[in-house]
Order: structure tokens, then C-alpha cells, then sequence
């Protein structure tokens, strides 16, 4: 996978949200944002025309108005994150992960199930090898 440049919070957010409703123009996402976040229409202008550069987002004129979609897909974006925090805060270690999802409460039985397919996929791929 390639680097993925780095993203806050904020853009973080912001680009959840336009690859779940693409396309959007910057007024539709400043009504989402100005409502659940308070953030000026100026502010939000700004993040979406950073995500464009770092090319997390593209941008096409539809009817005199530039209508913003993902270039890259959110699960690469956010996987690249992940690795990330893996290798720069838990040293390459996913146990504190691990260990972090067995203590949490806040995992729904979706999530734990989701969390057991992965679990069996890997134990599949590794030949049934321990990936512990």
C-alpha cells in the first residue's frame, strides 16, 4: 500500500463524511458540520480544499457548482492510519490492541462478531499457525 499523507481529526471527519454521500458541494457539507460540530462555512472550505491537495478529494464543476467526491477509499485511508498508530505508539505490538477490545465495553456484539471472522480469516490464512 502506498503512504497515505497524514489527516487530522478534522479532516478526518470531514472525509468520513463526504465519502459516505458523495457527491457534495462545500454548502452541503458546511450545513452537516455547522450543525453537528459548529464549524463556519470558511473553516470547512479550508479542510475540504486541503483534503483536494493532499489528494484525498477530488472536485468537478456540475452545474456551476464544484461537487467533491473521495479519490481514495476510506478503509485504505483509515488502514494506513491504524498501521500507523501501531508502529509509532505501540511499538509494532497489536497486543495493548487486543487487549484494549477485550476490556472495552463499548464494542457492540456486531463489532465482536466482525472482530471473530477477522480473527478466523487470519487463523486461516496463517494455515491455523498461532497469530497470537
Amino acid at each position: 500500500m502506498k503512504k497515505v499523507p497524514s489527516l487530522g481529526e478534522q479532516e478526518m471527519e470531514i472525509l468520513r463524511y463526504v465519502d459516505g454521500h458523495e457527491p457534495l458541494s462545500v454548502r452541503d457539507v458546511a450545513v452537516h458540520f455547522e450543525k453537528e460540530k459548529k464549524l463556519a462555512r470558511t473553516t470547512v472550505l479550508t479542510v475540504m480544499e486541503r483534503l483536494r491537495k493532499k489528494g484525498f478529494l477530488s472536485r468537478a464543476r456540475e452545474n456551476g457548482i464544484f461537487q467533491y467526491r473521495t479519490k481514495l477509499e476510506t478503509n485504505e485511508v483509515l488502514s494506513d492510519k491504524v498501521s500507523n498508530f501501531i508502529e509509532k505508539t505501540l511499538g509494532g505490538s497489536v497486543s495493548p490492541l487486543f487487549a484494549y477490545f477485550v476490556s472495552s465495553s463499548k464494542l457492540t456484539a456486531e463489532e465482536l462478531s466482525q472482530l471473530k471472522d477477522m480473527m478466523a480469516k487470519m487463523e486461516h490464512k496463517k494455515g491455523g499457525e498461532d497469530v497470537g
